[in-house]
């Protein structure tokens, strides 16, 4: 089990066995290099033992308050003061902590595991269950050695509309995810769950803050983020797409830092999805060493099986092909990987949140919420135009505003019935407004798989993504303040972009926002071997033959593509269905029991 994950940790590795419980840990070296950070790692009693994955980005001014408090360290490791932390606060302690992380303690003595994951759920943490055994684990497939694992096909619509799954649930029967925010217990054979920390909380608005106050505490505390996320004793560089994020966080490490960082780019040949002038700009600007790789589109069908098999579930967007790419060539010259994801979700930066995008989202709210008018304009409405707003307004407009896939198309899925995305829909009922469901389903649902990108990405490569825009003081502080704020004069990231007019020039902070995009939908329109390996998958009887998939539903949107008709703008369902057989095949069939015997030998 611990060979199937040695990517995450190629440095050492660790194992505890009892008849009542085992442990087993692999290393990636990064704070405190030496064999006094080893894990499983014992407190000074030796009644209780952690394994840990992650940071603790604080830990040195909590080591000073442990210290204080009388305990001892024999390291100079997080992992340390994370189980110091716990023996002095009990549960308590992960109101102290700013980091990520998911980490197991055992109460050796009284037989007692507390584990946890961080408030954000940068850091998996994946609970398997049968009845006879229960597993906690970093990725699903270090449960392949003890086999029977099989498919779970209740969330498979959620993943083919949206491509990704932010709930507990996950597509592999007995196995779930710990949620972000939440802890547990496991004593005598309970297991009990529970949240210590929820983003819907935070979503109080202080209307008595000025744009200038917002910029100047957001400023203070991103740079005390940043400060805490270069804590390595490895070396460190910055993802640096050209985008906003990106460069202030670039900007702000490089400022920070003692010596020259590196900063690395994926580009593409694409005139529409190259920023590579803006990278070149901000790289200069602060004497990064700057790396750029490109992906074409032989590299990214050679790496599609390899990126399938790291993230283990259906993939959720093509640039986490390229993000494996990254950090497989980033790892030549760094281990630990600054990012600038999440500043999107918390200061809104997506188009859904400009002000008109807006005003349709509760108009459409509106029609969603009174059942009986959007019915009787859907039966007498006379004119063509107009009338698939009043079907697709059955689906509720803030979850839905995360798809690309036609909502014409998704309706032929569902059939009006939404009720498979139950976990998207009690985050949309803890909101008091129409805007606050949209924030929170791009904070509690969309976020998630970006962080497992990150994650699962990074660590095919035994590189470690850090997020220094994602800490629970920061998203607290961007939900503390109105929307006038955060979109101030109809500009999204006001915030962002007014503090990034000291590090970055102007026509660049406003340009027409790009993103991580992939040139698949050109690569579809093509005959290169994107769209060779998709007809050749699509069309073999292995897929014809999946029962657990709606062929009819796949056909429609096929056969659309192929009469031009209708085109994927970024990824939907073909993207979705093609990806459902890559990862079944990986999973269940010959080449998930080769990759395992390959990492074996």
């Amino acid at each position: 089990m611990s060979s199937m994950i040695l990517h995450r940790g190629p440095d050492d590795e660790g194992f505890y066995e009892s008849e009542w419980f085992s442990a087993a840990f692999r290393r990636l070296k990064i704070i405190d290099l030496s064999e006094k950070a080893h894990q499983p790692m014992f407190d000074f009693s030796g009644d209780y033992l952690i394994v840990f994955n992650g940071e603790i980005y604080n830990y040195l001014e909590l080591r000073k308050e442990l210290i204080s408090a009388g305990f001892s360290f024999k390291s100079d490791s997080d992992t340390e003061t994370l189980l110091n932390s716990y023996l002095h606060w009990g549960e308590a302690c992960l109101s102290k902590f700013c980091g990520m992380f998911a980490f197991l303690i055992a109460d050796l003595k009284k037989r007692k595991i507390f584990f946890a994951r961080d408030q954000l759920g940068i850091k998996p943490l994946h609970i398997y269950d049968d009845g006879d055994r229960i597993v906690f684990a970093s990725e699903m497939k270090s449960l392949i050695p003890l086999g029977g694992l099989e498919p779970d096909w209740s969330s498979l619509n959620e993943y083919l509309v949206f491509r990704s799954l932010p709930g507990a649930n996950t597509l592999v029967k007995n196995m779930r995810r710990l949620l972000p925010g939440h802890s547990g217990t496991y004593s005598k054979g309970n297991l009990r769950i529970s949240q210590y920390f929820s983003l819907a909380e935070t979503m109080r608005t202080n209307k008595n803050i000025s744009f200038s106050e917002a910029c100047a505490e957001t400023e203070a505390a991103l740079e005390e983020s940043v400060k805490f996320h270069m804590r390595s004793d490895v070396e460190l560089g910055v993802q640096l797409s050209g985008g906003v994020d990106s460069s202030l966080i670039s900007a702000i490490a490089s400022k920070t830092s003692p010596r020259r960082l590196h900063s690395f780019s994926i580009s593409f040949d694409d005139p529409a999805l190259d920023e590579s002038e803006y990278q070149k700009r901000v790289s200069e600007r602060y004497g990064t060493i700057h790396h750029d790789y490109r992906m074409d589109e032989a590299l990214f069908v050679s790496l599609l099986d390899h990126a399938v098999w790291s993230y283990e579930e259906p993939l959720n967007d093509p640039n986490s092909v390229c993000t494996l790419h990254l950090a497989l060539k980033s790892k030549e010259y760094i281990t630990v990987m600054l990012s600038g994801e999440g500043a999107d979700e918390s200061f809104l930066g997506y188009a859904r949140f400009n002000p008109i995008s807006v005003a349709i989202l509760a108009r459409r709210n509106f029609l969603f919420k009174h059942a009986l008018l959007r019915k009787s304009l859907l039966k007498f409405w006379p004119m063509k135009k107009g009338r698939d707003i009043f079907k697709v307004s059955a689906y509720r407009p803030s979850l839905y505003s995360l798809t690309y896939a036609d909502l014409n198309l998704l309706d032929g899925l569902l059939s009006g019935d939404g009720s498979c995305m139950s976990y998207r829909n009690e985050i949309a009922d803890l909101a008091a407004n129409i805007l606050d469901e949209a924030i929170l389903q791009d904070e509690v649902c969309d976020l998630p798989q970006w962080f497992y990108r990150a994650d699962k990405m990074g660590m095919a490569a035994s590189l470690e993504f850090r997020v220094p825009f994602c800490t629970e003081k920061l998203f607290r502080l961007a939900n503390s303040f109105p929307y006038e704020i955060r979109v101030a004069g109809g500009e999204r990231k006001a915030v962002l972009k007014k503090i990034a007019e000291k590090y970055i020039d102007k026509d660049q902070i406003y340009r027409k926002k790009i993103g991580f995009g992939t040139p698949v939908e050109s690569w579809m329109r093509g005959r290169g071997p994107y769209r060779e390996l998709f007809d050749d998958t699509i069309n073999s009887n292995s897929f014809k033959e999946r029962h657990f998939l709606n062929h009819r539903h796949f056909q429609t949107a096929y056969d659309a593509d192929k009469s031009g008709i209708y085109k994927e703008g970024n990824s939907a369902f073909l993207w979705t269905y093609f990806n459902v057989e890559l990862w079944y095949r990986s999973f269940f069939e010959d080449a998930g029991r080769g990759k395992q015997a390959a990492v074996r030998d």
